[in-house]
């Protein structure tokens, strides 16, 4: 299949579902990937969610504990530029399959370990598990349910995207970094990393506690406070859903003259969140609204807000929206053929590259499809790379330099994954600045390690200066609106004829065409468009008011992978290229696992039950006698084994009922009622002590009213130490601390990049880097100095 990674080899070993998502990532733009099975099948191999997370490999069956096996693999290692597992450190060096004899053994490969918690955490060692680690880091706490108390299952598998996303970006960092210096790497990214990638925009450590949100709930109605935002779900008149964000300038304000408040809420001019709410104002933005919304109907409110350029959108059922007119003029519903439904509409692979656009994916392979394959396989010979012309680098990006001209986070967040991994990235700005300057732990979160130049765009110097910092530059990102960039001189094919090798990256909401590409696009409404919400809601429920995980930090991490891709395909062609990965893609690469049957009905892949508990029996929170939970994860044979020991029933590990993991799934509702008997009869600690004993992997859930572990770690020796964590003197806010890398490259390469530049901090000596005379620069300069407000 065509696409940016076109002859790049994949062997995936995983056992585990974000080496399958991340593995799929990778063949949707082009790569070979070869899915190394166990002769029955991972547990989960017999889901639904194969149907998309299997998608354009090619499965070979595997059993590793044989030797001869082994060796196979050692085979189609020697042939691969990629290998991904999810093998233990001590399991991998029984098999000879360690960070240091990979290394040796293959030199040019770049490996990928997937684990729960990385070697350097107290964590190391906890088994693996998704659930699991959002038990016991917090996150089935973080988010509030108005149906029942208590910590919630999560609905949304966001630690699985995330982990998978991060993989993919060291992977292509890796290869990048192989192509100037010759040799592959491993790396290691875990389940831990993954949550804390998504948890920087509302967390830092701050001696006073400035934040723009309150801390605590992220459902509750009053979590910004005196912000003058609003952001959330609103029931209307009709039972139906939708979800509004008054980013923007105006926003607020138009809102509520839609709503009928505008009598009641002052115009503000500028930037509306610096400004904080009064009493009156905080009473009908935080009480009053959701009264107003129920007068209408959900269509009726979606016009009248789209009219006057505020953002919101319905919440829809996973895969609902690919029924959407903007999913459809963009060809992002694709059909492919499927043995249980005949036709299964998904959507196509996320990012759009004008130069190497992948082709539709296959449909997911059977267990073993291309066995007979093997013989080709192992006869292709090493692989092959074209060497760069950087020289030696010591960080995988190193020598490259991105402009990012985005607004907002989303986009100023991939740069700031690629500015972790060793990219010059510079931040430019108007003389206004970021409209999200004013939300501090938000703004630093996209925007730490950057650089910083103002430049008046509206001004022939400013965007002369522009242009040619653009002429030497590796990349551009931007999200701005659709024709804007256009206007201002920014537009694709003005870049590129000054720059060939120039890789355009635009991010916006919708895409850059399309009946629905200049609505306004902020988080978490896309999310909640795309359906994570009646995710997180569980079965029979209406949707809940936030899950964990937004289409922000999955579309910054999309659009680093796809930047990543360009590179990786510029080497091969010499060539630069425009992409575009809106945020409608990421959203629906994060909801892949759902799907539309050959009638268009929304098929779910898994779906949370309507107590908010779980998946299924297996993998599921269970109320112990002393009133808290305790979560399981044992769903593969050996797991559900050692889970029948601990219950004092290992005969059930042999019971023809439960004999794998189909049979399992067709008999959860006696597993269930077996183990919520168990566990009601069992403190929390007494059943972990029990589980842990017989090997059966549980965690006792981190519940409401606990100290948030993002805020314990931020103040953890440990998590400072690794990398994780950051302490310094912010100039705009005094002392903080942080969230780093979020990933054991950027750990190992990253240094000590600071906290987000101040506005126009490095402007002088980026021009001097282009060759600027004094002069020109003090002229540049003084051209973005705002004139003094008069008395």
């Amino acid at each position: 299949m065509a696409g940016p990674l076109e002859n790049l080899v994949v062997v995936d070993a995983s056992q585990v579902m974000p080496g399958s998502i991340a593995s799929m990532l990778l063949a949707d733009h082009g790569a070979d990937v070869i899915r190394i099975e166990p002769p029955q099948g991972t547990f989960f191999a017999h889901d639904l969610p194969r149907k998309s997370w299997e998608r354009g490999k090619r499965s070979v069956t595997l059993d590793l504990a044989v030797p001869a096996d082994r060796d196979t693999l050692r085979g189609l290692l020697a042939t691969a530029d990629v290998f991904i597992h999810s093998l233990s450190g001590a399991d991998a060096a029984a098999l000879g399959l360690d960070r240091a004899a990979l290394e040796l053994e293959f030199p040019a490969l770049v490996t990928c370990a997937l684990s729960a918690y990385g070697d350097d955490t107290p964590l190391a060692g906890r088994p693996y598990g998704e659930s699991l680690a959002a038990a016991v880091l917090g996150t089935m706490a973080e988010k509030g349910t108005s149906h029942r108390p208590g910590p919630v299952y999560l609905g949304h598998p966001a630690l699985h995207y995330g982990q998978a996303f991060l993989a993919v970006i060291d992977i292509l960092a890796l290869l990048r970094k192989r192509h100037e210096n010759g040799l592959g790497e491993a790396v290691e990214v875990s389940l831990m990393d993954a949550m804390l990638a998504q948890s920087p925009m509302n967390s830092w450590w701050h001696p006073e506690g400035l934040s723009y949100i309150k801390k605590g709930d992220t459902a509750a109605r009053d979590r910004f406070g005196r912000t003058r935002l609003v952001t959330g779900l609103f029931e209307c008149g009709d039972g139906l859903y939708l979800q509004m964000h008054t980013g923007g300038l105006g926003g607020f304000k138009a809102a509520f003259d839609v709503l009928g408040f505008g009598d009641r809420i002052k115009a503000v001019q500028g930037a509306e969140m610096a400004i904080p709410l009064e009493d009156e104002e905080h009473h009908i933005a935080r009480v009053e609204i959701y009264d107003a919304f129920l007068t209408q109907p959900r269509d009726y409110w979606v016009q009248a807000f789209q009219k006057v350029d505020v953002a919101v959108l319905p919440v829809l059922e996973p895969a609902e929206v690919l029924l959407d007119d903007q999913v459809e003029f963009v060809g992002q519903r694709i059909a492919l053929p499927d043995d249980d439904f005949g036709t299964i509409y998904q959507a196509g692979p996320a990012v759009r590259f004008s130069e190497t656009g992948p082709q539709a994916p296959t449909p997911a392979p059977r267990i073993g499809q291309h066995n007979a394959e093997l013989p080709a396989m192992l006869a292709r010979g090493k692989p092959q790379f074209v060497a760069g012309t950087q020289g030696k680098v010591r960080a995988p990006l190193e020598g490259l330099r991105v402009l990012d001209f985005s607004s907002f986070f989303a986009c100023g967040y991939g740069g700031r994954l690629l500015s972790d991994l060793g990219a010059d990235v510079i931040k430019v700005e108007t003389p206004d600045g970021d409209q999200m300057r004013p939300l501090p732990s938000c703004f630093d979160a996209a925007q730490r390690g950057k650089r910083d130049v103002v430049l008046n765009l509206k001004s022939p110097e400013g965007l002369a200066a522009a242009h040619d910092l653009i002429a030497g530059a590796d990349v551009v990102m931007h999200n701005l609106r659709p024709g804007k960039a256009d206007k201002l001189g920014l537009g694709y094919a003005q870049l590129a004829a000054l720059n060939p090798q120039l890789i355009y990256a635009f991010l916006p909401g919708y895409g850059s065409q399309g009946p629905k590409s200049k609505l306004k696009s902020f988080a978490p409404l896309v999310s909640g468009w795309t359906g994570l919400l009646y995710e997180g809601g569980g079965e029979g429920n209406p949707p809940t008011d936030g899950v964990f995980g937004n289409e922000d930090y999955n579309n910054g991490f999309l659009g680093a992978v796809a930047v990543l891709m360009a590179i990786e395909a510029r080497y091969r062609t010499g060539k630069g290229q425009y992409l575009e990965c809106p945020q409608l893609h990421s959203s629906l690469f994060t909801t892949a696992e759902h799907f539309l049957d050959a009638d268009r009905k929304v098929v779910y892949g898994f779906r949370l039950d309507h107590e908010q508990m779980g998946f299924n029996a297996l993998d599921r929170i269970y109320p112990t006698s002393d009133g808290h939970f305790v979560c399981i994860s044992c769903r593969d044979d050996a797991r559900f084994a050692a889970l029948a020991a601990a219950l004092g029933q290992p005969a059930l590990a042999q019971d023809p009922r439960f004999a794998g993991p189909a049979a399992r799934s067709r008999h959860d509702a006696d597993l269930r009622a077996l183990l919520e008997t168990w566990f009601a009869g069992q403190t929390a600690e007494a059943a972990k002590a029990a589980l842990d004993a017989a090997g059966a992997p549980a965690e006792v859930v981190r519940e409401q009213g606990q100290k948030a572990w993002v805020d314990e770690v931020l103040l953890a020796d440990w998590a400072e130490q690794s990398g994780r964590v950051i302490e310094h003197f912010n100039a705009r806010f005094g002392h903080i601390r942080e969230f780093a890398y979020f990933t054991e490259l950027g750990r190992r390469y990253g240094g000590r990049k600071p906290s987000a530049p101040q506005l126009g901090e490095h402007s002088e000596e980026i021009l001097r880097e282009i060759g600027y005379d004094e002069d020109k620069i003090a002229a540049l300069v003084a051209m973005t100095r705002k004139p003094p407000v008069a008395a």
